[in-house]
């Protein structure tokens, strides 16, 4: 009975926190994509990194296992790799990593624009994520 209690507790706690995941990667990138005049955002993810296909009014487009096939006959496209989440003395810290991607030959280029750390805390009493703090990082 402990056994399938316990399974039960790590399989639900597993839910919830991809949910929670995914909630804070939507919000980091609603965050980074602001104050730009897009539409569509290109991202590479790591394979256990979920995003849905829409988030606000930015069409989500993952561009991880065909890079190439995306830029055909543009110079250029902008794209934001999502680093795992991490923890950090409570804290909840999400990197957003910004390229620009060229092809040159046959080789696909990818240019670091520097990134963002977007830190959130979660408030038990409120029973949501609050955000902390944004932290630029230039090249």
């Amino acid at each position: 009975m402990k056994c399938s209690l316990f399974i039960f507790s790590v399989v639900l706690m597993s839910f919830t926190f991809k949910s929670d995941n995914n909630l804070l990667y939507q919000k980091a990138l609603l965050n980074h994509f602001s104050k730009t005049n897009t539409d569509t955002i290109y991202i590479l993810k790591g394979f256990d990194i979920e995003i849905p296909s829409k988030v606000g009014k930015y069409t989500i487009i993952d561009i991880s296992d065909n890079t190439k096939s995306f830029i055909v006959n543009k110079p250029s496209l902008y794209a934001v790799k999502l680093m795992p989440i991490e923890m950090n003395n409570g804290i909840i810290e999400i990197t957003l990593i910004d390229y620009l991607i060229k092809i040159d030959g046959s080789e696909v280029l990818l240019y670091n624009n520097g990134s963002a750390v977007y830190s959130y805390k979660y408030e038990i009493r409120k029973k949501k994520y609050m955000f902390l703090r944004k932290e630029s990082h230039a090249i």
